[in-house]
């Protein structure tokens, strides 16, 4: 009788194994919004839009440095005061430190 009973904790263990491995959840990107000539963005507030066009809005502190949890993906970043900028975060399920080095827009 132990045969079928290991028999369902093995697939039920491989079954979790495989729904976990499928989810990406968000987890934190964190560093620092630099602008065309790489000098940080300081007190400034920012929007990240993925390929779907949902937005998270971030900020950056006193000295430039940001933290914002994302879904793993590519994000557009935009900066509220200045349109014609634009940057690339990329989001993976796990934590990652990345500068956002922001540049004029193409035809800008």
């Amino acid at each position: 009788m132990r045969l079928p009973f290991t028999l369902t904790i093995l697939c039920l263990t491989i079954a979790a194994t495989l729904c976990l491995t499928a989810t990406a959840s968000a987890d934190v990107v964190s560093g620092r919004v630099l602008d065309a000539n790489d000098k940080p963005i300081l007190t400034g507030s920012f929007t990240a839009k993925d390929a779907k066009g949902t937005t998270t809005v971030f900020k950056t502190d006193k000295t430039g440095n940001f933290s914002v949890y994302l879904d793993p993906g590519m994000f557009m970043v935009s900066n509220a005061a200045d349109p014609t900028v634009e940057g690339v975060i990329e989001s993976y399920p796990q934590p990652r430190q990345q500068d956002v080095h922001l540049k004029k827009k193409a035809g800008k």
